[in-house]
């Protein structure tokens, strides 16, 4: 495997979670003890080849920066692409990237984790000759996630609005392999969503899902925070989990 960067979108202000969070980022909410940022920090260290994680922060930056600095816990280096001005997903993507050192990189959501192998993932991303691809996770309740619908050689179609159906489907789990230069026409320092503004253009082109059968969970509101600690206190599986 080739090195791969990785950037984890850390800057929102998590208003959904203010109720219970009110003076730190939503991804140092504590978990069994510990920031979830660690948790998902700690599963990107089970692979070797990661040298770099841009960690890309804005809302209370300070208490993630002064956290990870002179973080020597993990094999890869810890940078941070920080935003004076909130610039949404698809800006905070693209300020980051200029920190990243390699054609692919690694999109996570800094408040959901998903189980997944990243060697079988870069594998699929490849074999595929895909520009993005996206891990799906499929979930009895759709609803609140809205579905992604996929054709019979797993490239996206669409993606099905949030509140529209309650049913099983596949779900946007929060995590994307692209080639870096998809965001050269983005203007940077703009703020800009990468869900709602992007990602509908880019899945015209080669963009393929990723379906894993690994746990997942959204630590975005509260009813899924408050089970967080239960969901974790097992540990992780992290290595090299089931697939398909």
């Amino acid at each position: 495997m080739n090195p791969l960067d990785v950037i984890i979108l850390a800057g929102g202000k998590g208003t959904r979670l203010s109720s219970i969070l009110s003076d730190i980022p939503k991804p140092m909410a504590p978990i069994n003890g510990r920031p979830f940022l660690d948790i998902l920090l700690s599963q990107l260290n089970s692979y070797p080849d990661i040298k770099n994680v841009i960690l890309a922060v804005g809302y209370k930056s300070d208490i993630i920066m002064a956290k990870y600095r002179d973080y020597a816990t993990y094999d890869f280096k810890i940078l941070f692409s920080e935003e004076k001005v909130l610039l949404g997903t698809g800006g905070a993507i693209k300020k980051a990237l200029s920190l990243t050192n390699t054609e692919d990189v690694l999109v996570l959501n800094g408040d959901s984790y998903i189980d997944f192998d990243i060697d079988s993932l870069i594998n699929f991303y490849k074999t595929n000759s895909a520009s993005m691809t996206i891990v799906l996770k499929e979930i009895s309740d759709s609803n609140r996630y809205g579905s992604v619908k996929i054709d019979d050689q797993l490239r996206i179609l669409s993606f099905e609005e949030k509140g529209s159906s309650n049913h099983t489907g596949l779900i946007n789990a929060g995590v994307y392999l692209i080639k870096k230069n998809l965001f050269d026409n983005i203007e940077e320092d703009h703020e800009i969503s990468f869900e709602r503004q992007i990602l509908p253009v880019l899945i015209k082109g080669n963009t393929c899902g990723y379906i894993t059968s690994g746990r997942f969970i959204d630590i975005g509101v509260p009813e899924t925070y408050l089970i967080a600690d239960e969901f974790f206190k097992d540990g992780l599986s992290i290595n090299k989990p089931a697939n398909g």
